[in-house]
């Protein structure tokens, strides 16, 4: 018998105004569920109680699933870790690197290497993120690109931070990753995604689209005020007429019950009550160190007045 009465005392000490509005903590083992809590509130504005059920919009979790994808395809033989990605998908083969700015321009070189595939899930590629570049910062915004949750191509048009293999940095990676496995599967990645990761895994209430049945339980953004306290921000769902793509680095919805069950899926090689999405090999090469002996150094922000990322 576990005594969980230590953990749900810290959850309980960090919900508040002037910390966090609520959330939902699970644990797992292969085995199962072994802890499961909800503490505070969906929404300050509201008061309405969190529950376990809860679904938020797991943001960069997002980057898990498209990775499991992609390895699904190199395991197929449809992807390669380590040719040339522009193969795949043409843009990468057009990207520069971006060295800095001549007065008002923008400073392109060609890279020195191709990107592959293992450069984009392990983030070596060179892309970064405007958040935390202050060149992609200043590009994107003397370019007038819009922001990744827009779902919109033109936000994925960046150079690259620095050549491919040189620096870790996070970026639009697992963005260009999702742009290949629509590539070669002739699918939007949603629908790729629900159909060899989500559904054979149970996971009900993960999508990329916002369901109606789900405003019952949706937990809302929120952001710190100049004072200090939580203000909720308004995040209405995407007009999906207006989508372009599903970015592979961002955007799902899910639930921790949900996502447990990934996680538990990779904690026992690959598979879960019967459903397999990974070879225990492919797994076990997952959690290997892909990047050498680069390492992965602070990204101090680059937008310190934004209320939430603007990727």
């Amino acid at each position: 018998m576990r005594n969980n009465e230590p953990i749900e005392q810290a959850l309980a000490a960090v919900v508040g105004q002037s910390r966090i509005a609520g959330l939902v903590a699970a644990a797992a083992t292969r085995d199962g569920v072994i802890f499961e809590s909800a503490r505070g509130v969906r929404s300050v504005a509201s008061s309405e109680p969190m529950t376990i059920d809860a679904v938020f919009r797991i943001a960069s979790m997002t980057k898990t699933i498209t990775a499991v994808a992609a390895m699904q395809l190199v395991e197929q033989g449809v992807l390669s870790l380590d040719g040339p990605a522009k193969e795949i998908l043409p843009a990468l083969g057009e990207v520069q690197v971006l060295t800095g700015f001549d007065s008002e321009r923008p400073m392109l070189r060609p890279p020195r290497a191709d990107i592959t595939l293992r450069h984009l899930l392990t983030h070596t590629a060179g892309f970064a993120y405007e958040t935390w570049n202050a060149k992609i910062a200043r590009y994107v915004r003397e370019n007038g690109l819009p922001p990744m949750r827009s779902a919109k191509l033109r936000a994925l048009a960046v150079p690259l931070a620095s050549d491919p293999g040189e620096r870790w940095e996070y970026g639009v990676n697992i963005e260009m990753v999702g742009r290949m496995i629509e590539a070669v599967s002739g699918r939007d990645l949603e629908t790729h995604l629900q159909e060899h990761i989500l559904k054979p895994l149970g996971m009900a209430d993960t999508s990329y689209i916002a369901r109606p049945e789900w405003e019952s339980r949706l937990a809302t953004v929120h952001a710190r005020g100049a004072d200090g306290t939580l203000e909720a921000i308004p995040s209405p769902p995407l007009d999906e007429a207006t989508r372009e793509f599903f970015p592979g680095g961002g955007g799902l919805f899910s639930t921790a019950h949900d996502y447990l069950r990934l996680l538990r899926a990779l904690l026992n090689g690959g598979e879960l009550d019967g459903a397999r999405i990974l070879e225990a090999e492919t797994v076990a090469t997952m959690g290997e160190n892909h990047m050498g002996a680069l390492n992965v150094l602070p990204l101090p922000t680059e937008m310190p007045n934004s209320p939430i990322p603007s990727s």
